[in-house]
């Protein structure tokens, strides 16, 4: 009878510690009201998944829809970038293949060379036909 007892006190002191540890455990399952506030911040922000097959979030589908950061402005004005972007054309940096990431100076490398003529060859036909509307003006 003793020792009957004494089993049953060692059994419920084990229930109980392992239920205390067991609550205090981060993987313990959540409560109905958990679940539905982390459900409308995901409805918020649009981080629920959408598309089963490709796994697109709705915030990737619509970025419209749901907030998102403003980039910053670089602090370059418009004429500074078009620069920037002929130079880049003209030395060859440009990636020509979006799939490989390959530049134009990659594919064809004899048709950039590092001197100020070779730049004056290849320039931007856009860039140059926006030119020429500036100069015009």
């Amino acid at each position: 009878m003793k020792s009957a007892r004494l089993s049953l006190i060692a059994l419920a002191l084990g229930t109980a510690c392992t239920s205390m540890a067991f609550a205090a455990d981060a993987s313990a399952p959540k409560t109905r009201d958990q679940v539905r506030a982390e459900l409308a911040e995901a409805q918020r922000n649009g981080s629920l998944i959408a598309d089963g097959q490709t796994g697109a979030t709705y915030r990737e589908l619509n970025p419209g829809r749901y907030n998102t950061t403003m980039p910053t402005p670089s602090g370059k004005t418009r004429m500074q970038v078009q620069a920037e972007l002929q130079q880049a054309w003209a030395r060859g940096e440009l990636v020509a293949d979006g799939q490989t990431g390959a530049t134009y100076r990659d594919l064809a490398p004899h048709r950039y060379g590092t001197t100020e003529s070779s730049m004056a060859q290849h320039t931007m036909p856009a860039m140059a036909m926006g030119e020429q509307a500036t100069q015009r003006q």
